[in-house]
């Protein structure tokens, strides 16, 4: 056992890397939304795109699009209706639940933050192949889906 362990690498590990981009990812776009006047992290426009895309989803929908708990998600909303992006409103079928809806500010915002990360997107996968993006993403999509089933 101890063999093994002395041949582990971290810097080997995908989820090291996994991890660590995603880091500086949701870093650098929290800095580029800053820039254009909003203070709100990758997590945050993750919720302004999926309202955008989706509208009008329950605090549930939101945890498990964004694979977030509910906790969170909840912490995340409140701060985004003082800032005016989104809002609360009774499901008309059932009025122990609210949807969540963008507003015309929050609108604005997902339009203009989509923009930032498109270019963030094509400015980091410049030097990339469409083909080693396509591999990417196929890796990681059966790793997600090979761990979510256990």
């Amino acid at each position: 056992m101890k063999e093994q362990t002395d041949q582990f690498e971290l810097e080997r590990a995908i989820g090291f890397y996994v991890n660590r981009t995603a880091y500086v990812m949701s870093e650098e776009v929290a800095r580029r939304f800053q820039e254009q006047g909003y203070k709100l992290s990758a997590q945050d426009f993750g919720i302004l795109f999926r309202l955008w895309k989706q509208g009008g989803l329950s605090q549930v929908q939101i945890a498990s699009l964004m694979m977030r708990d509910k906790t969170t998600i909840t912490r995340r909303l409140d701060a985004m209706v003082k800032k005016g992006l989104i809002e609360r409103r009774s499901d008309p079928a059932d009025r122990r639940l609210f949807r969540i809806h963008l507003t015309q500010e929050g609108m604005m915002a997902a339009e203009r933050l989509m923009a930032v990360v498109d270019a963030f997107q094509k400015e980091v996968l410049a030097d990339i192949s469409d083909e080693h993006k396509e591999i990417t993403i196929a890796t990681l999509k059966k790793i997600t889906e090979q761990v979510a089933r256990r």
